[in-house]
């Protein structure tokens, strides 16, 4: 962790990690305290504005949209038959979902930087659990 005037540190973490962060950051924004609520808010918009590329990148296309409201009308009918053969004759649209979902998995695992506000660990939560705390450790002082 590199110290920094603007938000405390530089945190080198994937961005699968700092995905985990940002939703552990929003599950605990309706605790009290001003500190630790400063640290959200701040945090949230670095690591969102970070994200935000890739969660586009993640969009299904519309023609893979209407193919899954088709689909459920098998599952919901439990029509192992039917939605085998639904995928089969449209397997070029699901290949291409598969592909753009391997490619942000690919981007999920790369590394980055980012400077996030530290949070002391007198201002965190009393009712943080041990799997947020393992997440945010990143950002804990």
């Amino acid at each position: 962790m590199n110290q920094t005037e603007k938000y405390g540190v530089h945190v080198t973490a994937t961005n699968r990690e700092f995905l985990n962060i940002f939703k552990t950051l929003n599950e605990t924004r309706s605790t009290k305290g001003v500190a630790y609520a400063k640290a959200v808010v701040k945090n949230s918009e670095v690591i969102k504005s970070h994200l935000d590329p890739i969660e586009n990148e993640a969009k299904p296309s519309e023609a893979f949209m209407l193919l899954s409201l088709e689909a459920q009308k098998y599952i919901q009918a439990e029509d192992s038959e039917g939605l085998k053969k639904f995928e089969e004759e449209h397997s070029e649209v699901i290949e291409e979902r598969k592909k753009q979902m391997e490619l942000v998995n690919t981007r999920l695992d790369e590394s980055a930087t980012l400077e996030l506000k530290t949070i002391a660990e007198a201002h965190l939560p009393d009712d943080l659990s041990a799997e947020q705390l393992e997440t945010l450790i990143k950002i804990v002082q």
